[in-house]
């Protein structure tokens, strides 16, 4: 147990050295001692006025400030033995760097391929669809498309695209919100709510303060680390080609050689390959981050009861 403590100790400091006697550290003993002061003031105004009520007062607020130097080496002593475990669960790795690998991943090798596939096919698709040519006399004939079914192709490969965009852009989003809560989370929000844990009317908030702060920093970006080993395996599992093309031609001819459209572009891989990759997409730019939300706030709820409550 002593080893495991030491690490995290060790991993406080090397995260960042001096912070925590620094900054942390004066900024919640000034607070305390503060409020010791407040209390020593408001104790002598209840003996001068002679109000019981008042004593009683200061009696529960001596207690709760005790509390509240307790759960100050405790949350932090926490936080840093759970952000070491967290990193060392992660394959020794920062968990931040590993959820935004996970989604430039997810981004470079998954999104961006489907998308100069579907790009290349709106191509070729606008290039053959725009031939035509003339049946009958220059005045009494007709101007007719050489390749029709161009035109539906390119229809549904920039459906396909508009689609895509969104859900690129939600990635993005994603790593910015990450990148965003590794700079203000823990550095600053955990020692606000230390602080605002101290003091009677600000309570609550400080309790809520200091849960959200374990949540979004630890809770939140591990379950990306658990994204990235999910999805990355199956993404392994599912290597299996697509030929959507010799599965029809046993019992639909005439649509295979539709959809094949005499060779001019391999519709397997512009445009079934793309379909199947845009279902990997749709699972981390809409179910798995509903998911990390909902594992965060349920633990940001249960943890700011125990954190705001009345320790008696």
């Amino acid at each position: 147990m002593e080893s495991y403590l030491l690490a995290a100790y060790a991993y406080c400091n090397l995260n960042d050295p001096g912070y925590m006697a620094g900054f942390i550290t004066p900024m919640v003993a000034t607070a305390l001692m503060t409020m010791a002061v407040l209390l020593a003031l408001f104790y002598m105004a209840a003996a001068l006025f002679r109000k019981p009520e008042y004593e009683s007062f200061v009696s529960i607020e001596l207690h709760q400030l005790l509390v509240s130097a307790l759960l100050f080496v405790f949350v932090l002593g926490s936080t840093c033995a759970a952000s070491e475990y967290a990193d060392r669960f992660a394959g020794n790795g920062d968990i931040f760097e590993v959820g935004r690998t996970y989604l430039n991943f997810i981004s470079g090798s998954v999104a961006l391929p489907s998308v100069i596939s579907l790009e290349i096919l709106k191509l070729h698709s606008q290039f053959w669809g725009s031939w035509t040519m003339r049946w009958g006399a220059s005045v009494w004939g007709a101007i007719l498309p050489g390749f029709p079914s161009f035109i539906v192709i390119e229809r549904v490969a920039d459906f396909l695209l508009l689609l895509i965009s969104p859900f690129t852009a939600s990635l993005l989003v994603q790593m910015a919100i990450l990148e965003v809560i590794r700079g203000l989370v823990l550095p600053f929000v955990l020692p606000a709510g230390l602080v605002l844990r101290i003091f009677p009317p600000t309570r609550d908030a400080g309790g809520f303060l200091i849960a959200s702060s374990i949540g979004f920093g630890i809770v939140y970006p591990y379950t990306y680390v658990m994204h990235d080993s999910v999805v990355r395996a199956m993404l392994a599992h599912d290597q299996r080609g697509v030929n959507v093309i010799a599965g029809l031609q046993g019992d639909y001819p005439d649509m295979a050689a539709y959809i094949s459209l005499s060779g001019l572009f391999d519709a397997d891989s512009m445009l079934f390959q793309p379909l199947r990759l845009l279902s990997f997409l749709l699972l981390q730019a809409l179910f798995l981050p509903a998911l990390s939300m909902t594992l965060t706030i349920a633990f940001i709820k249960g943890t700011a009861k125990f954190m705001s409550q009345k320790l008696s």
